[in-house]
């Protein structure tokens, strides 16, 4: 079999659970891929044969998550007993670089997709070098002023002054997300090979002092130095709040009204099962206070 590394690839993450919205996601990368950027996907071996059969003819290299895990623990060893699930999503996203495939990737989730034409040019500046999701969460406090949620904002902003202590900067509190964002291999070799010796710690220990792997990477970019930081907006229209929807449409956009300034959109699919609108940010605060 044939193997390059190709410059730009796209990653998903996914399981049973969320095969359907998988589906409409890759369905949209191939309706939408101007210039034929591979998707991987990567899931559970159990799960494996249904995904290629609900896929069908959608184009789509799938491997499964003990591919990658496996790597992972032949240089760490092998997983914390209680290793929460919502962190061994987070592991596979951050290993995925070990499979040689690519210098970097854009991963995004199962409850994304796109809603018009894009190409390389969409997530690398030039041939070497990608972008970095970076800015400053306007569309998130624009809605948090204006419906009066403060703490929307106060959560991010501790949660995000304590990973910057990865970097070892202070200053302006920067989202790296939301997904899809784009990850450079370069990056994440040196959290490898010069963060985590020096820290004498593992990924697993990391992940678990630092529960999100969108500020993780981006305060390493910050840290590595390895790929000059050239930022940009979300590439996809965000709704973390049913009520952002709503508004969404009292306000009479569309599909097509976000295209012209968006690749696509994120509809999170923990509004129906959540008992409490609580914000990522909201959550992995807590978990932090918890380690404190």
């Amino acid at each position: 079999m044939e193997h390059k590394t190709k410059k730009i690839v796209l990653f998903c993450k996914s399981y049973g659970k969320d095969m359907l919205r998988a589906r409409r996601m890759a369905e949209s990368v191939h309706r939408f891929n101007t210039d034929n950027v591979p998707l991987y996907m990567s899931v559970p071996a159990s799960d494996l044969k249904q995904f290629k059969q609900w896929f069908g003819n959608i184009p789509c290299h799938f491997i499964t998550d003990y591919e990658i895990l496996d790597k992972s623990r032949q240089i760490y060893g092998q997983l914390p007993g209680r290793f929460p699930p919502h962190l061994l999503q987070q592991l596979i996203k951050l290993e995925f670089w070990r499979m040689g495939l690519c210098e970097n990737y854009a991963w995004l989730d199962s409850d994304s997709y796109f809603i018009r034409n894009f190409s390389r040019s969409d997530f690398l500046h030039d041939e070497t070098h990608p972008y970095t999701v970076q800015h400053d969460l306007k569309d998130l406090r624009d809605f948090a002023a204006r419906c009066n949620k403060p703490k929307i904002i106060s959560d991010f902003e501790e949660m995000a002054q304590t990973f910057q202590q990865i970097s070892g900067r202070s200053g302006f509190c920067f989202d790296f997300g939301p997904s899809p964002v784009v990850w450079s291999t370069h990056v994440l070799k040196s959290l490898h090979e010069e963060y985590l010796p020096k820290e004498k710690k593992s990924i697993y220990e990391l992940l678990e002092e630092y529960p999100c792997e969108l500020q993780l990477y981006g305060e390493a970019v910050h840290r590595s130095n390895k790929i000059p930081i050239l930022p940009i907006g979300p590439l996809f229209k965000v709704f973390h709040y049913a009520e952002q929807f709503y508004e969404s449409q009292m306000m009479g956009e569309s599909e097509y009204s976000i295209s012209k300034e968006y690749l696509g959109i994120v509809m999170q699919s923990n509004w129906s099962t959540a008992k409490k609108r609580k914000t990522i940010f909201d959550r992995i605060r807590k978990r932090l206070h918890k380690k404190n």
